[in-house]
C-alpha cells in the first residue's frame, strides 16, 4: 500500500505516465474473457501508428514460419489479446514518457531494460511450460519499472539524485523505500490498477523485485520469471561476463540446461532489434555471442573446479567424522584404564560367538583370569602401582589379541577374560600357559616392584561339552579359575 502523502501526490499529478484513449478502449475489452476481437480491432484501427506497429509485429521473426498477415484483425488474432495489449501499452508509454517526462532520466536505457526484461520473461515462461501465459508475463515484465516514471513525475529533482546515488537497481529500490516508504514497484502496481489492468498483472509488477521463491503454482512460477527477467536485463546491460554468470545461476534455479539457456538468450538478441524498432527503442549494445559462451564455459570450469575442491573437503571432513565416530564407538567398548574391551562388549561378543557355534561347528573357549593377592599390591604400594600392574598385564593380553585373533577384556577389578573362537581345549590351555608364564615374569624384567601371578580357568564349548548359555560357559571358566586358586595359584585349570 502506498503512503498517503505519495498516493495523493500521484493522484493530483498531471505529468504521470498516461495512456491515450485508444489504449484505454483496448484495455477494457481485453479484461473480458468473452471479448469480441472486432471491438479491439475497431479501437486500434482508430490509431494508424498503433495499427502499423501491430501489423509489423505480427510479421516479425517471432512468426517467421507463418503466412504474412494482411489486415488488423488477422494481426490481433495472431498476436493474441495480451500481446496486443502489451504492444499498445508499451508503444503508448514510450511515446508519452519521451514527450512529457522531465529531463535527466536516461529513458533510452530505461526502455532498453524494460524491453529486455519483457522478452527474457517470455523466454523463461516458455522454457518452463508457461507458454499460454507468456504474453501477460511479457506485459508485466515490460511494465515492472513503470513506477520509476511515476515517482519522477511527482518528485523529479530528488528522484534524480537517488538515481545518481544508486549503483544498481537493488540499491535504488532500497533508497526509494527509505525516502518514500515504498519502492517503484509499489507505484507501478498502483498505476497498473489505475489503468484497469488485471489484478494479476498489478500483483506481478508489485512483486517484480522480490526474491524468487520456491514456486508451488503457475502464478508463483510466472512471478519468478518476471523477477529473473529484471536480473537478466541488468546483467545484459553490464556485458557478456555478467550475463553469462547470471544465466548460469538462473539455469540451475529453473532446472534448465545452461548451454540451452545461453543459446536461447543469444537467439533473443537476434530478434531484439526488430522488436525494439516496433517500440521506438534503440536496441542495447550488441553482445558478442562467442564471448558469452566463452565466459559461461570459464564459469562452468571454475564452478566444476570449486565443486571438486568442495567435494574433496567434504569427503575429508566426512572421513574425519567417520574416524571420530569409530573412535567414539571403540571408546564405548573399552575399559578406560587398560584399553582392553569392557565387560559389556565382552558379553555381547561372547553371545554372538555362542549363538553362532552352539549348534555345532568350530569350538569356542573362554579363559577366566584372576590376579593372585592383588589386594596386597594395592595395600603395600598404593593404587597407582596397582593400576600399573593392570596396565602391564593388559599389554600382554593385547599382544595376544593381535597375534592370535582373540578377544581380551577386563571383566572387573583384577579379573580378565579371553574369548577364543575356534580354539579347542588343548590349544586354549597352551595359550593360557604362555600368558600365565609371561605375567609371572613381569617382576623379573623390572617392570613391577614385586612378582605378580595369576590363576587361569578355562571352559570350551564343543561337541560333547554343551553349555546352555554364555552365563553357564563363564561360570564354568570361573569355577576352574577357583580350582587354580585352591590348588596353590599361578596355574591353569580345566575340567
Amino acid at each position: 500500500m502506498l503512503p498517503a502523502s505519495l498516493r495523493l501526490a500521484l493522484e493530483y499529478c498531471d505529468q504521470l505516465p498516461s495512456l491515450p484513449q485508444v489504449v484505454l478502449r483496448v484495455i477494457e475489452p481485453a479484461r473480458d474473457p468473452k471479448v469480441d476481437l472486432r471491438e479491439m480491432v475497431a479501437a486500434i484501427g482508430s490509431d494508424p501508428a498503433l495499427s502499423v506497429h501491430l501489423l509489423s509485429l505480427a510479421n516479425t521473426v517471432f512468426y517467421a514460419n507463418q503466412r504474412p498477415v494482411e489486415d488488423l484483425h488477422q494481426a490481433v488474432n495472431r498476436l493474441g489479446i495480451e500481446r496486443t495489449l502489451s504492444l499498445a501499452l508499451g508503444c503508448s508509454l514510450i511515446h508519452t514518457a519521451s514527450r512529457e517526462t522531465q529531463a535527466s532520466m536516461n529513458l533510452e536505457r530505461y526502455w532498453q531494460r524494460s524491453l529486455v526484461s519483457a522478452m527474457s520473461a517470455k523466454l523463461l515462461a516458455e522454457r518452463i511450460g508457461l507458454e499460454s501465459q507468456s504474453s501477460i508475463i511479457f506485459t508485466a515484465a515490460l511494465l515492472q519499472d513503470i513506477g520509476m516514471l511515476g515517482i519522477q513525475a511527482v518528485d523529479n529533482e530528488r528522484y534524480l539524485e537517488l538515481l545518481a546515488q544508486a549503483p544498481n537497481h537493488r540499491v535504488l529500490a532500497q533508497l526509494e523505500r527509505e525516502v518514500y516508504g515504498v519502492d517503484h514497484t509499489g507505484v507501478g502496481g498502483w498505476l497498473a490498477h489505475r489503468w484497469k489492468l488485471s489484478a494479476r498483472t498489478a500483483g506481478w509488477i508489485r512483486d517484480s523485485h522480490q526474491p524468487m521463491t520456491c514456486a508451488e503454482n503457475d502464478d508463483e512460477r510466472a512471478n519468478n520469471c518476471i523477477v529473473a527477467s529484471g536480473l537478466i536485463a541488468d546483467a545484459w546491460l553490464q556485458g557478456e561476463a555478467a550475463l553469462s554468470e547470471l544465466a548460469t545461476q538462473l539455469a540451475a534455479y529453473f532446472d534448465l540446461d545452461t548451454n540451452d539457456m545461453l543459446v536461447h538468450l543469444i537467439d533473443l538478441q537476434e530478434r531484439l532489434p526488430a522488436i525494439a524498432t516496433l517500440y521506438n527503442v534503440r536496441p542495447p549494445e550488441w553482445l558478442e555471442p562467442r564471448q558469452i559462451m566463452h565466459e559461461a564455459k570459464m564459469l562452468l570450469l571454475e564452478r566444476t573446479a570449486r565443486l571438486q575442491k568442495d567435494l574433496l573437503q567434504k569427503e575429508q571432513e566426512l572421513e574425519r567424522l567417520r574416524h571420530e565416530q569409530r573412535a567414539l564407538e571403540l571408546k564405548a567398548k573399552l575399559d578406560p584404564l587398560t584399553e582392553l574391551y569392557n565387560r559389556e562388549h565382552l558379553e555381547t561378543t561372547l553371545r554372538e560367538e555362542f549363538d553362532h557355534r552352539q549348534h555345532g561347528g568350530a569350538p569356542l573357549s573362554v579363559v577366566f583370569i584372576d590376579l593372585d593377592h592383588f589386594k596386597k599390591v594395592n595395600d603395600r604400594f598404593g593404587h597407582a602401582v596397582g593400576d600399573k600392574v593392570l596396565i602391564r598385564i593388559a599389554a600382554i593380553l593385547q599382544q595376544a589379541m593381535e597375534q592370535e585373533k582373540v578377544h581380551a577384556g577386563r571383566y572387573g577389578g583384577d579379573e580378565f577374560i579371553l574369548i577364543l573362537p575356534g580354539f579347542d581345549k588343548c590349544r586354549t590351555h597352551a595359550l593360557a600357559e604362555t600368558l600365565r608364564t609371561r605375567i609371572a615374569s613381569l617382576a623379573l624384567s623390572g617392570d613391577l616392584p614385586q612378582q605378580v601371578t595369576a590363576s587361569f580357568g578355562l571352559a570350551t564349548l564343543a561337541p560333547g561339552a554343551p553349555y546352555r548359555d554364555i552365563e553357564a560357559l563363564i561360570r564354568a571358566a570361573d569355577r576352574n579359575m577357583y580350582r587354580s586358586k585352591h590348588a596353590g595359584r599361578d596355574r591353569t585349570s580345566a575340567v
